[in-house]
């Protein structure tokens, strides 16, 4: 199926800098809210909202997982309320003009994090645990990372093929934590 659906509807979000709550996993009733920052005809890229009304970073995924999106829900209206109380606006977005819609925003996601040297959580296929370091090298069928602890230790190094990245996270206060532990 065509992602074109949900990429026109997104980009409406976008557009309205409405908060977006984005189902890619049919296994539960999971979502994830966030604002668009960026949709292509491959990726979106969203600034995360927690529930609880805290900026959670950035999120890109795959446009093809997204099926299902929602609007102005009882929900999201409460994250907002909890936003405004909590005095948590909308953080700039990392895209002064938004990319063209042929550009992966995974490609970019990746390159800002590897030349910011920022710790990454990255969502695997059939991994229910996401790697979390930093990207060592960047190369075009995949990423190397130096793996970071739970502690903010450094805990060796993995490959992952580019083609099994389900997500790509950063930016968020656990990755914060995390890069405050790596340098003390």
């Amino acid at each position: 199926m065509s992602p074109k659906f949900m990429y026109e509807r997104l980009l409406k979000c976008q557009e309205a800098n409405k908060l977006v709550a984005i189902y890619a996993s049919r296994e539960d009733e999971y979502f994830e809210a966030g604002y668009i920052e960026a949709v292509t005809a491959s990726d979106v890229m969203f600034r995360s909202r927690r529930s609880d009304g805290y900026e959670e970073g950035h999120v890109v995924l795959p446009l093809e997982l997204v099926y299902r999106i929602e609007i102005d829900t009882a929900h999201l209206k409460t994250a907002e309320l909890l936003a405004k109380h909590l005095n948590q606006p909308i953080s700039a977005g990392l895209f002064e003009k938004a990319p063209n819609k042929k550009h992966s925003l995974f490609e970019i996601a990746a390159d800002y994090v590897y030349q910011s040297k920022e710790i990454i959580f990255i969502d695997i296929i059939g991994d229910e645990t996401p790697a979390i370091g930093m990207i060592a090298e960047n190369e075009y069928e995949g990423l190397e990372i130096t793996l970071v602890d739970d502690e903010g230790r450094l805990d060796g190094t993995c490959w992952i093929k580019k083609e099994d990245i389900l997500a790509l996270r950063f930016g968020g206060s656990v990755e914060q934590d995390l890069m405050n532990k790596l340098k003390k």
